[in-house]
């Protein structure tokens, strides 16, 4: 048993294991926007547009099965003209870019950058070029280019897929960017 104290101040005796599930909620459960580049600063949008689709459990039958969803999806889909440009949504290294090493059929051109504090964002579904100076192993600055929207991989249309990870895990992206969506 463990003895802690409410927000409210009031003494609660519980199991140990269901203090550190309590722990691991609390911990995880608010995005730590500020945290998230490594710099005080929260992401930003890495693009104009709109949303066409959503994080999580859709009816999008390319999209693979995650958990209880038939089909997830591990980012939001962010639309705009063909070439529009796509930045990085914090500080980073990059860790992949070119063809998804994930999808043997169809792939996608995309970058990946590991964040501070166990974040990785993925920006999917660009054109076949990157910005100058944007190869793995390159150090890269919120904000900075990281190539422009493109048609690769499976695709509706022209979008990104804008995606966070965090410890591997994928989460819900605009739990953790500053403001709206810029059309």
């Amino acid at each position: 048993m463990l003895t802690y104290a409410t927000p409210v101040s009031v003494l609660v005796r519980v199991p140990l294991a269901a203090a550190v599930a309590l722990v691991c909620l609390i911990v995880t459960a608010a995005p730590p926007s500020a945290l998230a580049s490594g710099h005080g600063r929260p992401f930003i949008w890495p693009t104009t547009g709109r949303i066409t689709q959503p994080f999580g459990c859709t009816g999008f039958r390319l999209e693979p099965r995650r958990g209880k969803c038939a089909h997830f999806h591990y980012g939001v889909d962010i639309a705009n003209g063909l070439g529009t440009p796509v930045y990085a949504a914090a500080d980073g290294v990059v860790t992949i870019a070119g063809w998804d090493p994930w999808l043997k059929r169809d792939p996608d051109w995309m970058v990946l950058l590991r964040n501070a504090n166990g974040y990785e964002t993925m920006y999917a579904h660009l054109r076949v070029k990157l910005a100058k100076g944007i190869h793995r192993g390159a150090h890269v600055r919120q904000g900075q280019l990281l190539g422009w929207i493109g048609l690769t991989g499976r695709t509706t249309g022209p979008h990104i897929e804008f995606g966070v990870f965090h410890n591997h895990a994928p989460v819900n992206p605009v739990a953790y960017v500053r403001g709206p969506l810029r059309h």
